[in-house]
């Protein structure tokens, strides 16, 4: 593992000092990072890029290599430092913007739910290179979602209450950048949804049909490779909702994807 501190000479930047932020690397991967905050398993997080990688290789037959991921201590450290402000909700612990940004700011660290994050993040660099750019939202949060983690009970709540009331969010708008432009109920209700259609999916199109998805939306529009695969916005949606009633009726939880 090589390390090497890294300056910001001649740019603006929120960092401590040239010799607190320091970069490891480690077989294409860096990490760069406070030095002097003790909390961070740097080893661990090797680790789980390794895993995510491994992840994606499997799922998709594709290894993102050339991975930069940017730990800062603090939400405002890491909108200073990144290149996309417009989607910074106040839930939000990391983002990808042609890099990987996430913030540790617990004082006695937590490196599991860093590593959720980061797993989370992985998956959206990976996808914007295997579809050059073109993956739609939904498609791109929701398995970003099911692969770094489990669903978390406040999206299933918010679920259920969006079937009840008939409140959910067609397809069709979830794939017209929702996430960047609208209060934050609606976007983690997008993020919900977006997590609860990939696992109706796979649970009834088989993984295969998912890798296929991806695989075409990096020259086609989501709507020629629903047509091309025999579906539809309308069919998704409700077979999703009924797929999703039955699950609540029964009082089965939809399992961990990974």
């Amino acid at each position: 593992m090589q390390g090497e501190t890294t300056g910001l000479e001649g740019a603006d930047s929120s960092y401590i000092g040239g010799d607190d932020f320091v970069r490891l690397s480690q077989d294409d991967i860096n990490i760069s990072f406070h030095i002097k905050n003790p909390n961070h398993d740097i080893l661990a997080l090797f680790r789980t890029v390794k895993r995510a990688q491994s992840i994606i290789q499997k799922m998709f037959g594709y290894n993102p290599g050339g991975i930069d991921i940017h730990i800062y201590n603090s939400k405002e450290e890491m909108r200073q430092e990144g290149r996309s402000r417009s989607r910074y909700a106040s839930w939000i612990a990391g983002i990808y913007d042609g890099e990987i940004r996430v913030i540790s700011e617990l004082e006695n660290g937590d490196t599991e739910s860093l590593c959720v994050v980061l797993t989370h993040e992985i998956t959206h660099l990976a996808l914007d290179l295997m579809c050059h750019g073109n993956c739609p939202d939904w498609l791109n949060e929701g398995l970003a979602v099911c692969i770094s983690q489990q669903m978390s009970d406040q999206y299933r709540s918010m679920l259920q209450n969006a079937i009840k009331n008939d409140k959910t969010i067609p397809i069709e708008v979830l794939s017209m950048r929702l996430f960047s432009h609208t209060d934050e109920n609606i976007r983690q209700l997008a993020y919900a949804e977006a997590a609860s259609i990939i696992e109706y999916l796979i649970e009834t199109q088989g993984w295969e049909s998912i890798a296929k998805m991806v695989s075409l939306c990096r020259n086609m529009k989501i709507e020629n490779v629903f047509y091309s695969l025999g579906l539809s916005n309308t069919i998704i949606e409700m077979g999703w909702e009924l797929w999703l009633k039955g699950k609540q009726l029964n009082g089965k939880e939809n399992k961990q994807f990974v």
